[in-house]
């Protein structure tokens, strides 16, 4: 029986119906390895967390006696009422004569109490003689959703919801964003895979291109990277520069990036090893000329030889004030 949104004094009509009817691919792919640091970095947004088990809290009864009690109440019709209540009808075979009522959240009629009710979802939850059961309109007998379970679930719907608003924040909403993510999620001193920049017209280039996306702040420097990216793009296209353009002027400068990377790591590299060929430092010495060897890098905007995730203030103010001279 399909939920009936009426208005209330159809109710009773409803219920004796019930008593009724009671009785009757575009170039050649290089190896996987070649891309692995890309699908790493996840560049398209954070990948969907696996389910993981809950562990909602299962309410003990014997399932004979709700069965047995589930079986005297039919679940006939719900609506809204004007005061925005949902409004629930049944037959309660379990008084004699059989009664026809209408019950409320928290209303008890003859021992039975409607403890919860979703009209949404097509289901009512009733307790009687200590036994919980929950009804759904038309089918019956189904798990017993208790207030707790109902309030857990809430909650981790309104978690799932954050969560998957989230990555879709990051989300690159278009396949220009696409291509700019593949470029700005490695780090700037690997070389990128080619980017397969489609010969299209430039609507369907950035179809579904949205730059007033709300978009969340940018959690690592690959994020802030990405974002820098999309508001050129934006700023070009407003410009009169097509996607292609921007995308083809990117891939250049970030190959001038690399190469510059590259060049400093290893001139820096054959300095450390000449200072450190003799052999005759303390390990106290070494690990000072080659923490300042990073830090130098560092300062150029370079990625150091080796990380250093232990940077003091005085340290990271003069790598800041150098950046900034640039």
């Amino acid at each position: 029986m399909r939920c009936l949104r009426s208005f209330l004094p159809v109710m009773l009509a409803l219920a004796a119906v019930c008593a009724r009817a009671e009785d009757d691919g575009l170039f050649a792919p290089r190896p996987k390895a070649y891309y692995e640091l890309i699908i790493a970095s996840e560049p398209f947004g954070p990948m969907a967390p696996e389910e993981v088990a809950g562990a909602e809290e299962v309410l003990q009864q014997d399932p004979e006696k709700v069965k047995e009690e589930s079986e005297k109440i039919q679940l006939c019709a719900m609506t809204y009422t004007p005061d925005g209540r949902t409004a629930v009808g049944l037959i309660d075979n379990g008084t004699n004569p059989p009664g026809y009522i209408t019950l409320f959240d928290g209303d008890e009629s003859n021992g039975l109490t409607m403890v919860l009710s979703n009209l949404d979802e097509e289901y009512a939850t009733f307790t009687r003689d200590g036994v919980m059961f929950t009804l759904k309109l038309g089918l019956g007998l189904m798990e017993t959703i208790t207030p707790e379970l109902l309030a857990q679930r809430q909650e981790e719907a309104a978690i799932a919801e954050e969560e998957q608003a989230e990555i879709e924040r990051k989300r690159p909403n278009s396949l220009a964003e696409q291509l700019i993510a593949m470029q700005m999620s490695l780090p700037p001193d690997v070389e990128a895979p080619p980017l397969p920049i489609p010969i299209v017209d430039t609507e369907a280039f950035v179809k579904e291109f949205d730059p007033n996306k709300e978009r969340s702040e940018p959690e690592t420097e690959t994020e802030a990277l990405i974002q820098a990216g999309v508001a050129e793009l934006n700023e070009a296209v407003a410009t009169g520069e097509t996607p292609q353009e921007y995308l083809k002027r990117l891939v250049e400068h970030r190959r001038k990036e690399v190469k510059r990377q590259q060049e400093e790591k290893a001139k820096a590299q054959k300095e450390l090893d000449e200072q450190l060929a003799s052999g005759t430092l303390s390990e106290e010495a070494e690990a000072y000329i080659r923490r300042r060897t990073n830090i130098e890098l560092m300062k150029k905007g370079v990625v150091p030889l080796t990380p250093v995730d232990d940077l003091t203030e005085e340290e990271q103010a003069e790598i800041d004030a150098a950046l900034l001279e640039e």
